[in-house]
């Protein structure tokens, strides 16, 4: 299995949820305060076609602001189809889970992100800090563990 491959089984994990307890997250959130990993995003969207990136407006890439990945997960925008049974997948470069949980400080133009926190899960460490490609590649627990023993 290719480390991509490995990558997209691991944000998909993020996504179950025991439906007879919980209802389905509206989108996994994927922040990436050092946008370590925006480099191979195009190539992940080719596998996570789900995968909505923030951004400068470029629907045909799947990418936005914010107000338009809420309309993306509101399913409002005919020319964006996800699936109502796929939960769409929010990458975040320059933004960590700590702008978005201090929501009294959390920027302006990011707000209207910062509500997902609670509608959403974290595709994040078991400690919960953000995934870097080293701790992805390196950590037994949902990661790799390329190197580990």
């Amino acid at each position: 299995m290719l480390v991509i491959d490995s990558l997209v089984n691991a944000i998909r994990e993020a996504k179950k949820y025991n439906s007879n307890t919980q209802i389905a997250p509206a989108a996994v959130l994927w922040t990436d305060k050092d946008r370590q990993w925006e480099s191979v995003i195009n190539k992940v969207q080719v596998l996570l076609p789900e995968l909505i990136v923030l951004g400068a407006y470029a629907p045909d890439k799947m990418t936005g602001p914010v107000i338009w990945i809420k309309c993306v997960i509101a399913r409002t925008l005919p020319e964006v189809q996800i699936p109502d049974d796929v939960i769409p997948v929010i990458y975040l470069p320059g933004v960590s889970r700590a702008d978005l949980r201090a929501i009294e400080s959390c920027p302006v133009w990011l707000q209207g992100l910062a509500e997902l926190q609670y509608r959403g899960v974290f595709w994040s460490q078991s400690n919960g800090r953000d995934w870097s490609v080293n701790a992805f590649l390196t950590s037994k627990s949902g990661g790799l563990g390329v190197g580990a023993d």
